[in-house]
């Protein structure tokens, strides 16, 4: 994507936020005193909702995030300086548009009081409906200006006003005349706005409101389903909830599209309508924890089709003993990777022919290979699989370094597979060794030239800048292969190799760090009785790391005064850089501390949790920094016996 593309769909983006803003403005209506029981936004929504994201108390989330961790990195006072003159810049560019809105950024920011909430319903006769919840309680003078301003551009739009009134209530709503007719509709009712883009479905939310029996999504059997395990504690209530049905998402939006139509009538065959549902939950400072994420995917039971792909069992929480110290992420899942390819055979099969798939394999995918992945690969594998990423020090531009690892039943068969490759594309393999381990180095071809400054083609305009000089282009990947403790390994850096040879001959690796098992302790209670079948571990302070090194150096300011130089936000933060360097980076580090994540495998459907430890200020800052050998030892250890 050009610049001139990124900067049309930024200025795309921008005027569809503002967009949104003065129209949800124009529907802000004042009147009064709180109900201290309005029913929630679940208990307005019908059943029928199809995806819904809510807030239940903005000022509660607000005063929580700001004592996470992020929250209080922005709120440091070497950093102050910084975000200060950021929002001040943001604000100043907002506030151009002030004689369009009526209100600054800090008064538009200020306009949320209590729940908001953004759903999209599906009636059963009628197009997908938007729907807006929004507390504004005391920012009433505030919603009023925005009304006035948003009446405004209704008026000039020539759209048709119309109300009536339900129940007591005015709902109000405005039709466009030119074009494609789209509605936009709104009632206010104790001190909350509802709008919508369909007036009938308004007036379903507006019949719950007044206690008619009628069925919400706090009744949908699936929405129960999937908060019942994330609101599993009660002692740690979110403070974000959404949920989403993608089939019947995918229905409602394909409504009257042939081509969608097809598509859905595929979904069983594949068994993808056995997808019931999507949600999860997400809160701040709580208990121990800084951040507490939670999503579970409903499936059907038993699984059917591609879904019966999703069989993933019991996964052991030590990390192999050759994963560094010094890693950035670790995470291990165990799958049962034979099921699944006979799985993925049958449906496949089902569509084709008979032994289609294996066929595809053999001579269209490996055929160059002369390798047998059903008979040579796949069932060697014991279905362990993991992935590392380390970050080298000094930080260039190549320090990112990761790894995948599967476990082997046996490893000779897959030696036997690598030396048949290496045999057969010597241009492109090749032996190596480092303390006498032996692997694969792959060499990937030089691919076209990137950047600024290179030539043009004929006939294309312009002329090009010598003096603007070249973006460094992206560092080449040096993928490795080798076998090694019973794991086929691939890295995308030789050094990642080499770590890893080191780490199993010194016999430490991250099993041994402190800061690893105070989180495995952790995701053991979060487990109870039940068994992971993923477990991750992550250093957030080793990517931070890596990107506030890459953002001080001399490339990435040059790109960043290049943006300021067509952009007025990259411009602003240059100038907020350039006025206010940022701190040495030990003042970030001391916020974050380790995360974890579990997944669960049940009847029910996939159940994933993630979170990271709080810094307790009576605690220890941080579990020890590990051991960091270096990036490339000079010299290679003697080889193991």
């Amino acid at each position: 994507m050009s610049s001139r593309q990124s900067i049309g769909l930024c200025r795309k983006a921008a005027f569809s936020l503002a967009a949104v803003a003065v129209c949800a403005a124009t529907f802000l209506i004042a009147s009064g005193a709180w109900a201290a029981d309005r029913p929630s936004a679940e208990r307005l929504l019908p059943d029928h909702t199809v995806a819904m994201i809510s807030v239940p108390s903005m000022p509660q989330l607000s005063e929580h995030f700001l004592n996470s961790a992020i929250g209080k990195m922005s709120q440091d006072p070497q950093l102050r300086p910084v975000m200060a003159a950021l929002y001040g810049s943001l604000s100043d560019l907002v506030g151009e548009a002030k004689d369009r809105v009526g209100l600054s950024l800090g008064e538009m920011l200020a306009l949320p009081q209590g729940e908001i909430t953004l759903a999209l319903v599906a009636p059963p006769d009628r197009p997908p409906a938007l729907i807006v919840v929004l507390d504004v309680k005391e920012q009433t003078a505030n919603a009023r200006t925005l009304l006035e301003k948003g009446a405004a551009a209704m008026e000039t739009a020539e759209a048709e006003k119309t109300e009536e009134e339900v129940g007591g209530t005015k709902i109000t709503a405005f039709q466009t005349r030119r074009g494609r007719q789209r509605t936009a509709a709104f009632f206010e009712k104790d001190n909350c706005v509802v709008l919508g883009s369909d007036v009938e479905v308004l007036k379903g939310v507006l019949a719950r409101w007044g206690g008619e029996k009628a069925e919400t999504l706090a009744d949908n059997f699936n929405f129960n389903s999937i908060m019942n395990r994330c609101r599993a504690d009660k002692s740690m209530p979110p403070q974000v909830v959404w949920f989403a049905d993608p089939i019947a998402l995918l229905k409602a939006a394909g409504s009257g599209n042939p081509s969608m139509a097809v598509a859905l009538a595929v979904l069983p065959a594949l068994g993808l309508d056995g997808v019931l549902g999507i949600g999860g939950t997400l809160a701040f400072d709580v208990g121990p924890y800084d951040y507490l994420l939670r999503t579970h995917l409903l499936l059907q039971s038993p699984r059917e089709g591609v879904l019966k792909m999703i069989d993933f069992k019991p996964v052991e929480s030590t990390p192999e003993r050759w994963v560094p110290r010094d890693i950035a992420s670790y995470a291990t899942l165990s799958w049962d990777m034979q099921s699944s390819f006979r799985t993925l055979s049958t449906v496949y099969d089902g569509f084709t022919s008979a032994g289609a798939l294996s066929r595809e394999l053999s001579n269209r995918i490996l055929g160059p290979t002369g390798i047998d992945f059903e008979k040579e690969i796949l069932p060697h594998l014991e279905g362990r699989i993991t992935l590392v990423s380390r970050i080298a020090k000094p930080v260039t531009m190549t320090s990112q370094q990761q790894l995948l690892a599967l476990k082997l039943r046996e490893t000779q068969p897959i030696e036997d597979a690598l030396a048949k490759l290496v045999e057969k594309f010597p241009e492109r393999l090749a032996w190596q060794e480092y303390a006498g381990k032996k692997y694969v180095r792959v060499d990937v071809p030089a691919g076209p030239p990137r950047g600024r400054g290179r030539p043009r083609p004929e006939g294309a305009g312009g002329e090009e800048n010598p003096a603007e000089p070249r973006p460094e282009p992206p560092p080449r990947p040096e993928p490795c292969i080798a076998v090694l403790d019973g794991y086929l390994i691939v890295v995308d850096r030789p050094a990642m190799l080499e770590q890893v040879v080191v780490t199993l001959m010194e016999g430490k690796s991250l099993a041994d760090e402190l800061d690893y098992k105070l989180m495995v302790s952790r995701l053991r209670r979060q487990a109870g009785d039940s068994s992971p079948a993923m477990i991750s571990f992550g250093r957030p302070e080793e990517g931070m790391r890596a990107l506030y090194e890459l953002a001080q150096s001399e490339n990435a300011r040059r790109g960043l005064q290049r943006r300021a130089a067509r952009n007025r936000f990259w411009q602003s933060v240059d100038t907020a850089l350039n006025a206010n360097p940022l701190p040495p980076f030990a003042v970030l580090e001391k916020y974050l501390s380790p995360q974890g994540a579990l997944m669960f495998d049940d009847e029910s459907g996939l159940h994933y949790l993630s979170f990271a430890l709080r810094r307790s200020a009576d605690a220890p800052e941080a579990s020890p920094a590990p051991a960091q050998p270096a990036a490339s030892p000079a010299a290679p250890p003697a080889a193991a016996p």
